[in-house]
C-alpha cells in the first residue's frame, strides 16, 4: 500500500511537469488552418517541442498533460517576416557592413518583443535596417527568451542589401557605393590569388630540401587548415582556386558568401524604379532566385516585374499607396496587396509599431479581407508566406507532424478585431499567459477605475 501511495504521488507530481519539458496536448473548440479553413473540436499533441499529431478524437499519450479549452481558438501564430525593431540601433554609420550580425545588437528586454508576444506573434525575422548598402545578417527569433540563444529560431535568415537610397543620398550614390564594394573585392581577390601562387612556388622550392615524410606532413597540415576554393562567383583568375576562408577578413568573407549565392538576400527596393535596378543587378549575378524584395506600397507599379522573381515580397509600412492625378489633381488610392495578388506575387505583411491597429499583424490581414482578398491569402501573408521566405515552412505556420510545437490560443477568430490572445506556446513551452500578464493587468485595472 505504501509503495502504491508513493507511486501515485510521484505520478501526480510529474504530470504538471510534462507541460514544461516541451510536451503538451490542447483540445479546443476551433482551430484555424493555414489555408483559412476551420476544424471543429480538434486536438493538438506536442512532444519534445514538436507536433506529433493533430486531428479530432485523438488519444492522448499517458505522459502528456491535456489542456481543455472548449471555447478557445487554436492558431499556428502570427509571423513577422522582416523587422529591425528590437535592436539597439537599426543600422551602423558605415554603409558597407556585410560582416555585421544582429546577434550582437538584439535586446531581449525590448518592449517590442513583449508587445508582439502579447499580440500572438511567435516568430520575427530581425535584420539590419534599410539605411545601408550592405547591412549585415539577420536571424529569425521568437519574442520569448532572456538570451539571444534562447530566442533564436534560425540564424540562417540571410543578409540585407539596399537599392533604396540611404538618408541624404541619391540613387546614383547608392549604386556607385555598391559597385565599388564589389569591384574592390574583386581587385583584392585577384591580388590575393597571385600572391598565393607566388607563395606556393616559394614553398615548393623550400620543400625540395625536405625528405618525403616531411613533405607529406606539411601537405596534410595545409589540407587540414585550409578550405581552398571559397570564391565561386565571377570569372576565373590566377590563384582563384587557392583562396581559402582563412585568407579573407570578415568583411571580405561575408561579401564573398553573398556573391556566391550562399546567403538569402533581403533587398530593400521601396519604389518601382528600385525594383527594376535591383532585379537587373541580381539577375546579372545569378542571385535572383534566392532573393526577397522588401518594398513599400509604391512598388505595386512593378508588380509585373516581380512575378516569378525571387521568393516573394515583404510589404513594409502602409499598404495603401496614395498619389495625385497629374491632370485632375484628385487623390488616387491603391491597395498594394491587391495588385501583388493579382500579379501572382506572394507577399508578407509587416506591422507599424507607431500606429494603433497596424501595430498588429491580425489587423493588417483583416484589412486585406475587407479590401476583397481571399481569407486564405490574407492569413498566408502573416503565417505561411513569412515561413516560406525564411526557408522554415517545414517548422512554422502549421500543425503538420514534425513542425515546431508553436501555437496561439485566442478567445475568437485570429483576425477578429475584438479577439484576445489567451496563451502563446513556443516549442511546447508556455511563453505567455494573459491571466498572469502583470503589465496588462495593471492597465486594465486602471481602466476600470
Amino acid at each position: 500500500m505504501r509503495h502504491s501511495a508513493i507511486f501515485l504521488s510521484l505520478f501526480l507530481l510529474s504530470a504538471p511537469l510534462a507541460a514544461q519539458d516541451g510536451s503538451i496536448a490542447v483540445r479546443v473548440g476551433k482551430a484555424v488552418l493555414p489555408d483559412g479553413s476551420i476544424v471543429e473540436n480538434p486536438t493538438l499533441i506536442v512532444q519534445d517541442g514538436r507536433v506529433t499529431a493533430f486531428g479530432v478524437d485523438l488519444e492522448i499519450p499517458f505522459d502528456v498533460l491535456l489542456k481543455e479549452l472548449p471555447e478557445a481558438w487554436l492558431f499556428p501564430g502570427f509571423l513577422e517576416a522582416h523587422s529591425s525593431n528590437g535592436l539597439d540601433r537599426p543600422n551602423e554609420n558605415i554603409p558597407i557592413a556585410p560582416f555585421l550580425d544582429v546577434r550582437d545588437s538584439l535586446d531581449p528586454s525590448s518592449f517590442f518583443f513583449e508587445d508582439t508576444l502579447r499580440q500572438g506573434t511567435v516568430a520575427i525575422g530581425v535584420i539590419p535596417g534599410n539605411d545601408t548598402v550592405l547591412g549585415g545578417r539577420g536571424r529569425v527569433v521568437s519574442p520569448s527568451g532572456i538570451t539571444v540563444e534562447q530566442m533564436t529560431v534560425a540564424d540562417t535568415m540571410g543578409s540585407k542589401l539596399a537599392f533604396g537610397a540611404r538618408s541624404g543620398w541619391s540613387r546614383s550614390t547608392q549604386l556607385s557605393e555598391l559597385r565599388e564594394a564589389v569591384a574592390g573585392l574583386e581587385r583584392d581577390l585577384q591580388a590575393l590569388g597571385q600572391k598565393l601562387l607566388d607563395d606556393q612556388d616559394v614553398k615548393v622550392d623550400e620543400q625540395r630540401l625536405l625528405n618525403a615524410e616531411q613533405r607529406k606532413k606539411i601537405r596534410d597540415e595545409d589540407e587540414w587548415n585550409r578550405m581552398d576554393g571559397v570564391v565561386r562567383f565571377g570569372a576565373d583568375f590566377p590563384g582563384k582556386a587557392k583562396i581559402a576562408n582563412l585568407d579573407l577578413d570578415d568583411g571580405q568573407l561575408a561579401l564573398v558568401r553573398i556573391l556566391n549565392g550562399e546567403e538569402r538576400l533581403w533587398v530593400w527596393s521601396p519604389a518601382a524604379t528600385d525594383v527594376q535596378m535591383a532585379k537587373d543587378w541580381l539577375s546579372e549575378r545569378n542571385l535572383l532566385d534566392n532573393t526577397v524584395f522588401v518594398v513599400e506600397s509604391a512598388a505595386w507599379k512593378a508588380a509585373d516585374l516581380l512575378t516569378g522573381a525571387g521568393l516573394g515580397v515583404v510589404l513594409s509600412g502602409d499598404p495603401w499607396h496614395v498619389e495625385r492625378d497629374p491632370i485632375s489633381w484628385k487623390e488616387v488610392r491603391t491597395f498594394a496587396p491587391t495588385k501583388f495578388h493579382e500579379a501572382g506575387v506572394p507577399f508578407a505583411l509587416t506591422t507599424d509599431p507607431r500606429r494603433v491597429g497596424p501595430d498588429r499583424l491580425g489587423y493588417q490581414a483583416a484589412m486585406c479581407i475587407r479590401e476583397g482578398l481571399p481569407r486564405s491569402v490574407a492569413l498566408a501573408s502573416v503565417a505561411s508566406v513569412p515561413a516560406h521566405l525564411w526557408g522554415l515552412e517545414d517548422r512554422l505556420g502549421g500543425f503538420d507532424a514534425g513542425m515546431d510545437g508553436t501555437f496561439v490560443l485566442l478567445d475568437g477568430d485570429p483576425l477578429g478585431a475584438q479577439s484576445l490572445v489567451l496563451e502563446v506556446w513556443v516549442r511546447g513551452e508556455q511563453a505567455y499567459d494573459r491571466a498572469t500578464d502583470e503589465r496588462l493587468q495593471r492597465l486594465l485595472e486602471g481602466r476600470k477605475e
